[in-house]
């Protein structure tokens, strides 16, 4: 589908439901938001998110194990079977020969290894992994996939994995806006408010951990509520103002984005 065609289609949507990360992405730039979740305009796969993908199967594979099975050989056969699995439908055209593929394969296996340096996985057993949730939060219907949630002494812990670099921890708290999203989730469902959410960038590793409550919580239902009514406004009015910054040398549609046209 190419940008124009998509954009004919627009007109046609209508939200009846936010993901946390397409939430989290019009906030960052309401214009990501179209491309990515109105106009559907498709991105080729790249290494990064195949290691992403790959990395999310093994680590949620590994806690279906026994703890005294959860080793680091252990990991790395999970992700090397995720990856098989994985490669033929959906990365199968992403390296030019087996060369590439095999070093993109040694430098993934390295910052996996990265996990074991952060958490003891033979420690815990989450109470979630995976978790598929639709939830209605008001008038909104909230659905996403939550990486992992667990018991520790202090409550409940939400954690996300990372497989890129850490942002310096200055610029980390909006990253947390879609664990947050989850957390409320899980009070509306299980009738708990989780204590502490937990980003792991495997890619250093880096950790991040920050303490949440009722009041956050509170303020980002308000948010939701206030970031839907805004998404329909832009729907209706076919207005999605571009926010450029330093994470637009990362986005997939900086070629398309109106931000960065060039006259002829």
């Amino acid at each position: 589908m190419t940008a124009d065609t998509a954009t004919e289609l627009a007109g046609d949507y209508s939200l009846t439901s936010l993901s946390p990360s397409r939430a989290s992405d019009f906030k960052r730039c309401p214009q990501l938001f179209k491309f990515s979740a109105i106009d559907r305009i498709e991105t080729p796969p790249n290494v990064y998110q195949a290691r992403g993908t790959t990395a999310h199967l093994a680590l949620e594979r590994l806690f279906d194990l026994p703890a005294e099975d959860r080793t680091a050989e252990r990991l790395y056969d999970l992700f090397r079977e995720a990856w098989q699995e994985l490669k033929p439908a959906e990365f199968s055209e992403l390296f030019e020969d087996e060369a590439e593929e095999r070093q993109w394969g040694i430098e993934s296996l390295e910052i996996l290894a990265n996990y074991l340096k952060v958490e003891d996985p033979t420690s815990f057993d989450p109470l979630a992994k995976e978790l598929d949730m639709t939830q209605e939060v008001g008038g909104m219907t909230i659905r996403g996939i939550l990486d992992r949630m667990e018991e520790s002494p202090d409550g409940l812990v939400i954690t996300d994995y990372k497989t890129g670099k850490a942002p310096p921890e200055r610029y980390a708290l909006p990253a947390f806006f879609a664990l947050k999203i989850y957390a409320l989730l899980i009070r509306i469902r299980e009738g708990r408010t989780p204590a502490t959410l937990k980003l792991i960038y495997l890619n250093g590793p880096t950790v991040y951990e920050i303490p949440v409550n009722d009041h956050q919580l509170d303020a980002i239902e308000r948010q939701l509520t206030a970031l839907w009514t805004a998404i329909e406004r832009a729907i209706e009015n076919d207005r999605f103002p571009t926010r450029t910054g330093p994470l637009c040398d990362y986005c997939a549609y900086q070629d398309i984005c109106p931000a960065f046209a060039t006259e002829d």
